[in-house]
């Protein structure tokens, strides 16, 4: 699902892709079950883990995605242990 938000394009997905792709800032996936904030290919991924089943070795998490009306966003990821 592509989705945009004060100017930011993000692919929501589950199963990451390979490659970053064309005409989107940020991925928000899951699958893995392991948090990731990385920047791949001019891209930004971002996960935010799992509550019920971390993978990985990755504590339970959850995070919250800020977008300010200037486009600027603020990711924290919060672990649960």
């Amino acid at each position: 699902m592509n989705l945009k938000r004060n100017g930011v394009r993000f692919l929501l997905v589950h199963i990451p892709p390979d490659d970053a792709p064309e005409n989107v800032d940020v991925v928000l996936h899951g699958h893995t079950h392991v948090p990731r904030n990385e920047i791949w290919g001019g891209v930004r991924f971002l996960n935010p883990g799992c509550v019920t089943r971390p993978n990985r070795g990755a504590p339970p998490s959850v995070a919250f995605l800020e977008i300010a009306a200037n486009g600027k966003l603020e990711w924290r990821l919060t672990t649960l242990r």
